[in-house]
């Protein structure tokens, strides 16, 4: 039950603590909390409140933008996030901006909240003009008049800042597709490009470069892009090479495009070759000629100008796998390893990590980084340490060896230690070292590693989440770790449960390694060497498991060999000949498992008031659908079979048997063609010496798995006397079936 009185007096708190207590209280339970314009109130004055931590007016301004669309008196709630957006703090000022642009949707009055956003336009610090850009970014497509919201945009594009003037571009561009005039739209577009103000017309080619995905004049725009390579003023000319990287890939006729490139390696002004060494990169694997592209980025790398060669050296990268001539390539990687200038040993350390797996000889491109990593230069040591830890992953992904594979995982840890301090909160190992921290505990770990784990999950991991927004494949490789890291936490203490208890921890524990592989074949293509390391660890997770699922089928047999010469000899050894036959598996596949124990207790067992207390036991079974619940009930059953009371002995229970129930005479599974498929099971019977026939059909769909038609396909048309003669994956589906759907009668003739 959340306390809304206690969130209230703890924002008032003079103890800094007890505020930042509420705001978390706030933050996550925003949605349950009933009185939610008093939650409004207490974000807003933890925001206002100078007297906070940075971080903690930062939260709650973006608690505020979240809590928006909840609030009923919106004009109050967006008076209010105005009221930040003016503070004297620019830190909160930023923040108020973002907030505004995911409220603005939510208000009512779209067109004077769009007015708000333009008015506070002018604001002196260039990274709040940003937040506002992108707010209206986002804000464009709910604003009715859409004609004037787009002569705004317009207006915004002198500003003095060249990264304001960027973020107008995108936003421009981003407009676009909204605006209903798109030929008054595109003459705007082309006008920015002959504008008098050279601050103008640089808006104009970021403008058309991130347009061209969507308008139909791409022609046009990479004719304007070439022509504006050409301006008087060099700031023009670098932002409209730089517009043509992103143009490249949709144009038509890529040669004549490649050819207006090819010139601009030969360019005077340095700031243009600068920047078609990285388009070079970027398009490369896109050009119709490759060795005369080649030929310009291996001259590139030896530009007199180091931040042309450190944008060569970053290409290198980016093409290397379409380079055709690799030796070289190398050479030219390991050469710059020693350039004069930092920046370019940086990008050459860099791009060395992004190409290990294409270079000729790796173990030279290994020294080279090794070499790096001890460089005077911060940022180098930093990129070398960090590329030292994606090759230990591409080496570990690629080891025969478990040893191997524990050594490099190891080794790329410890790289990753060495590139945070560098780096960072904002490095890329950020995420790196968590991750695969994380991913390492639960492979090899055991209780120490455990409790580490619960660290990183929740202080780092939390960090990494806020930092690989826009990044999907970071997302789904951490969501995959996640799902192990949940398997590790369900299993800690282990050691000390009992045997049906550990059984239900351990489908817990798989249904989230599923989870995980399922998420590795969304990454496969954007991060393989991630994926195939992780894939690569399952089954030695797997191995794990498999240890303990042995020892519960150790205990099992144990139970059996002690009640030996009793009357519960034959239901204890039963349970212990099912648990035999477990394996680790799917969620579907062990809740098969409970079913099928439940059955071998109600078989078994004699219908007794004495007994009743198990048969209670087995309704609460029945009842939970959480498996390892099922198994926590089953657990508390276990011990109690000793104590069952027998009403007959177990031979003459047999001898019964023998005079009433029906022989199974045969059993044919074939399968039904037609528009709907289906499993016929004809079941033959002599009962008191008449012919019976049964015939039960199942519906493909009712039990579908990826190996049905082959298991179908060993058995179609074949007499069997048993069930345990089909197919395991198929007798389990049938299983399932027949228990589902009442069968059990039939089931109980089957087995």
């Amino acid at each position: 039950m959340i306390d809304q009185e206690k969130i209230h007096c703890q924002c008032f708190s003079e103890d800094p603590e007890e505020r930042i207590k509420a705001l978390n209280q706030l933050n996550q339970n925003l949605s349950h909390i009933s009185k939610k314009q008093q939650a409004w109130s207490d974000l807003h004055n933890l925001a206002r409140d100078d007297s906070n931590k940075r971080y903690v007016r930062r939260d709650a301004i973006l608690a505020l933008g979240s809590a928006f669309k909840e609030i009923s008196n919106k004009e109050k709630a967006w008076n209010d996030l105005i009221e930040l957006a003016n503070s004297e703090d620019s830190y909160v000022r930023y923040y108020a901006a973002s907030a505004l642009g995911s409220s603005l949707p939510n208000n009512s009055n779209k067109e004077q909240s769009w007015n708000d956003l333009i008015g506070l336009e002018n604001d002196v610090d260039r990274d709040v003009r940003r937040a506002l850009v992108s707010a209206l970014r986002f804000s464009f497509s709910y604003v009715p008049d859409k004609e004037k919201a787009w002569n705004d945009l317009i207006g915004l594009t002198n500003d003095v800042d060249v990264h304001v003037r960027k973020t107008v571009a995108f936003t421009l561009s981003f407009s676009f597709s909204h605006t209903p005039n798109k030929e008054k739209a595109w003459n705007d577009l082309i006008k920015l490009t002959n504008d008098m103000n050279w601050r103008v017309r640089q808006t104009g080619a970021f403008t058309l470069g991130f347009v061209v995905s969507n308008a139909p004049q791409k022609e046009e725009i990479w004719n304007n892009l070439i022509e504006l390579t050409n301006d008087k003023d060099s700031d023009v000319r670098n932002t409209a090479t730089y517009s043509l990287g992103y143009s490249f890939l949709y144009i038509s006729d890529k040669q004549k495009a490649w050819n207006d490139l090819h010139e601009l390696t030969k360019n005077q002004d340095s700031s243009v070759r600068r920047e078609i060494a990285d388009v070079l990169g970027s398009v490369f694997s896109h050009i119709p000629d490759k060795e005369l592209a080649w030929n310009d980025l291996h001259k590139l790398t030896n530009d007199e100008k180091s931040n042309i060669r450190a944008s060569a050296a970053s290409s290198l990268g980016s093409a290397f796998a379409y380079i055709p001539d690799k030796e070289q390539a190398s050479n030219d990687l390991h050469r710059l390893t020693t350039d004069e200038e930092c920046n370019v040993r940086s990008n050459v350390a860099s791009s060395l990590g992004f190409v290990f797996s294409h270079v000729p000889n790796k173990k030279k491109a290994w020294s080279d980084l090794i070499i790096l990593s001890k460089d005077k230069h911060k940022g180098t040591r930093e990129s070398a340490s960090y590329s030292l830890g994606k090759v230990s992953i591409y080496k570990a992904s690629h080891a025969e060896e478990e040893d191997d594979y524990r050594r490099e995982l190891e080794t790329a840890i410890e790289f990753f230690e060495k590139a945070e301090p560098e780096y960072g909160l904002y490095g890329p190992s950020h995420f790196c070292l968590p991750f695969y921290r994380s991913f390492y505990s639960i492979v090899f770990g055991r209780h120490e590693s455990r409790r580490k784990i619960s660290r990183y999950e929740d202080i780092e991991l939390e960090h990494t989440k806020k930092i690989i927004k826009g990044s999907k494949s970071k997302k789904l490789l951490l969501e995959a770790v996640e799902n192990l890291a949940n398997a590790l936490k369900e299993i800690q203490n282990l050691d000390s449960l009992d045997i049906e208890t550990t059984k239900g921890e351990l489908n817990y524990y798989r249904k989230y390694c599923d989870r995980a592989a399922e998420l590795m074949k969304e990454t496969e293509e954007s991060a393989p060497f991630a994926t195939m390391t992780m894939r690569k660890g399952l089954p030695i997770l797997d191995r794990k498991l498999k240890k303990i699922l042995e020892e519960i089928q150790k205990k099992a047999k144990i139970a059996c060999k002690e009640s030996k010469g009793t009357d519960t000899e034959e239901i204890a050894c039963a349970i212990s000949k099912e648990v035999q036959n477990w394996e680790i598996s799917s969620q579907e596949e062990m809740a098969f498992n409970v079913e099928n124990l439940i059955f071998t207790l109600e078989s078994n067992v004699p219908r007794i008031p004495e007994n009743q207390y198990i048969f209670n036991r087995i309704q609460q079974i029945r009842e939970q659908k959480d498996v390892p619940k099922q198994f926590g009930i089953v657990s508390t059953i276990i011990p109690l079979i000793p104590k069952i009371y027998m009403e007959q002995t177990v031979s003459e229970i047999k001898n019964d048997i023998k005079e009433i129930k029906g022989r199974v005479d045969y059993v044919i599974i074939s399968l039904k063609p037609g528009i709907k498929e289906e499993i016929e099971i004809s079941v033959g019977t002599e009962i008191l010496g008449t012919g019976v026939t049964h015939k039960i059909t199942i519906p493909l769909q009712e039990i579908s798995y990826s190996e049905l038609k082959e298991d179908l396909e060993k058995i179609t048309g074949t007499k069997i006397d048993k069930l345990s003669k089909v197919p395991k994956r198929l007798a389990n589906k049938i299983k399932g079936y027949l228990l589902l759907n009442d069968k059990e009668d039939v089931l109980e003739k089957l087995i």
